[in-house]
């Protein structure tokens, strides 16, 4: 049925008068920022990063791994390369995962014992569901590079 056109005046009068309430559509959500702010930014990737290669590099399963490394240098380039990865500030001049883990014969467990401690760290960080699995995903990516295959 057809509305009068009195009463159609007067819904558009009233939609008018709202402004952009319900007769309009809603603006549309303001852009999330980058993983690396909702990370915490670089304090906060520092604190993530510091806190899982801590553990994986003293956890039995992993530990030969880091054997000789010094981890103060590998914390810092893990954290410009994770800072690059999630749109961070950070630009990684590393040697590619690859290269970097050449000869390392790394196993898909100590991978994912790190994995692990990543996960775990995140969590402590207070970081959210969502942004820890954009995270992992970004890093399970190099998984092949680190394993060399």
């Amino acid at each position: 049925m057809p509305l009068h056109p009195t009463i159609l005046a007067a819904l558009l009068a009233a939609c008018i008068l709202a402004g952009t309430t319900a007769c309009s559509t809603p603006a549309p959500a303001p852009p999330k920022p980058p993983l690396f702010v909702r990370l915490g930014g670089m304090p906060g990737l520092t604190a993530v990063v510091d806190d899982f290669v801590s553990k994986v590099s003293v956890d039995r399963r992993s530990k030969r791994s880091f054997e000789g490394v010094n981890l103060i240098r590998l914390k810092a380039s893990v954290v410009a390369h994770v800072c690059a990865l999630s749109g961070g500030p950070c630009e990684y001049k590393g040697d590619p995962m690859a290269l970097a883990h050449q000869g390392m014969a790394i196993s898909k467990e100590e991978l994912s014992v790190m994995g692990h401690y990543v996960d775990q760290a995140l969590r402590r960080q207070g970081v959210a569901p969502e942004d820890r699995e954009a995270l992992e995903s970004m890093l399970d990516k190099l998984g092949p590079e680190v394993l060399n295959k």
